[in-house]
C-alpha cells in the first residue's frame, strides 16, 4: 500500500457476543481490508473476549466495557538495513476470539 499523507478508516466491523464459544472464531471476518497501523477495539458487552491473532495462542484479553488502542506504529525503531521501520496490521489480519456467551457487541476499528 502506498504511504498517505493523511489518514485513511477500514469499515468498522461488529461482533455480537451473544455468538462466542469455549472454541476460536474470527472476530473480524476475513481480516482487515486494509493494512492498518492502529487498531481500536470497544467490548461494549458484558462479557470479556479472549483474543488470539492466530487462533491458537491466547494472546490477550478485551475486558466487558472497555476501550483497547493499538497504536502498532507508536515508540518503533527498527536499525534493520531490510526494512523502512514502518509497522503495520497487515491486510488479511485475522483477530479470533472465544469466552462466554454475554450480551452486546464487540467494535473493530482500523487506520491507516
Amino acid at each position: 500500500m502506498t504511504e498517505l499523507d493523511y489518514f485513511t478508516c477500514i469499515p468498522m466491523v461488529t461482533f455480537n457476543l451473544a455468538t462466542l464459544s469455549a472454541s476460536f472464531a474470527s472476530l473480524n471476518g476475513t481480516g482487515f481490508p486494509e493494512d492498518i497501523k492502529m487498531l481500536k477495539i470497544y467490548n461494549g458487552g458484558n462479557t470479556g473476549v479472549i483474543v488470539s491473532y492466530d487462533g491458537v495462542t491466547d494472546n490477550d484479553i478485551y475486558p466487558a466495557n472497555s476501550t483497547f488502542v493499538f497504536d502498532i506504529q507508536a515508540n518503533h525503531a527498527c536499525n534493520s538495513a531490510y526494512s523502512s521501520g514502518t509497522k503495520y496490521g497487515r491486510k488479511g489480519q485475522v483477530i479470533y476470539g472465544r469466552g462466554t456467551a454475554g450480551i452486546g457487541n464487540l467494535y473493530i476499528i482500523g487506520f491507516h
